[in-house]
């Protein structure tokens, strides 16, 4: 793991993972930093009260400032006294109070697990039942969307993030014109296998 110098007005922290916005790469979406805890939080502080931080990563010294959305920062104590916190928008967390219903992020560093988070997420986000069987086609859905997916920038670290923010009643008739098509990864899910002793039927 390589740790970056990560610096506000006299303190430093050691920052091991850090993502931002593709188009504007001075904004944090994601960062994992270590320290004394005293320096940790006030790294923190200053990048979310908008004073700004600064970082030194192999390609020089870049200056670092929020989003204007709501983030959450996690803390803990390490056994060796010093502290490490990750900072993400509150919009990565289910079920979160956030207005924006209709946009999410996630951040992994498991490749073949984001598109489950992707599901896990639109699952909580929409009235309609979505099935599990369809989250490939979900995940090419909103890639052919404009603006409804983003791969975020990495600077630091192995972790990669996406952004999604769709329309709700958009999404809804793009799956009734794949059920209206009979679009082999939609309906696959309805498919008969077979019947118990009552005669009923088993979907899948």
């Amino acid at each position: 793991m390589k740790l970056y110098p990560v610096m506000a007005t006299g303190i430093r922290a050691y920052c091991s993972d850090l993502i931002v916005d593709p188009e504007d790469t001075d904004t944090v979406y994601f960062m994992s930093i270590c320290g004394y805890q005293a320096t940790v939080k006030g790294i923190i502080a200053n990048l979310l009260e908008n004073y700004g931080i600064s970082i030194e990563l192999e390609r020089g010294e870049s200056y670092l400032v929020r989003s204007n959305f709501g983030y959450k920062a996690q803390i803990k104590k390490l056994p060796s006294g010093l502290a490490h916190a990750i900072l993400y928008p509150i919009l990565t967390l289910p079920k979160n109070s956030e207005e924006e219903q209709n946009r999410f992020f996630i951040f992994t560093d498991t490749n073949g697990e984001k598109r489950e988070l992707f599901f896990r997420h639109l699952d909580e986000k929409v009235e309609i039942p979505l099935h599990p069987s369809w989250t490939k086609w979900l995940w090419h859905l909103f890639e052919d969307q404009h603006g409804w997916l983003a791969e975020l920038e990495t600077l630091a670290g192995s972790y990669r993030g996406y952004s999604f923010r769709f329309h709700p009643k958009k999404l809804q008739d793009l799956i009734s014109e794949a059920f209206k098509n009979k679009t082999p990864e939609i309906i696959e899910c309805m498919k008969w296998n077979g019947g118990d002793e009552n005669g009923k039927r088993h979907l899948a």
